[in-house]
C-alpha cells in the first residue's frame, strides 16, 4: 500500500552568503515512497486536548527509523509544504510515521543540485 506518491524531506538553512543578510531556505535531503495513514477519533482528541492540531499521518517506507538531522520539512508531489510535528519508527515494517502540519506561509526551495 504504498500508493500516496512520493514526499521529498527537507531541512531549513541559511542560504545567503557569509555577511549578507540572512536568507533561509529548504534544503532537499531524501525522499520516500508513503501512504496515508487513516487515523482515529482517539488520535485526533488527543491532539485537540494538547492544542495541537495536524493535517495528516504518512507512513513512508524503506526508511532509517529516524530521520536525518535537521529534516523538519516535507513536501508532496502537489507542492504542498508541511512541518513534520512527530516522527514515529514502525520497527516491525520497516518504515516510519510521519505526523504533518500544513504550512499556511511556504519557504523557498534551494536548487537542488
Amino acid at each position: 500500500m504504498r500508493d500516496g506518491g512520493i514526499i521529498k524531506l527537507y531541512s531549513l538553512k541559511d542560504v545567503a552568503t557569509p555577511g549578507f543578510m540572512p536568507s533561509e531556505k529548504l534544503v532537499y535531503s531524501c525522499e520516500f515512497f508513503f501512504s496515508r495513514v487513516t487515523t482515529g477519533v482517539t488520535r485526533r482528541y488527543a491532539a485537540l486536548g494538547a492544542n495541537r492540531d495536524y493535517t495528516a499521518v504518512v507512513r513512508c517506507w524503506n526508511t532509517l527509523l529516524t530521520l536525518p538531522e535537521n529534516v523538519r520539512y516535507a513536501i508532496d508531489e502537489d507542492g504542498t509544504q508541511y512541518r513534520i510535528d512527530i516522527a514515529e519508527p514502525i520497527h516491525d515494517q520497516d518504515a516510519i510515521d510521519l505526523t504533518l502540519v500544513r504550512l499556511e506561509d511556504f519557504y523557498d526551495v534551494a536548487i537542488e543540485a
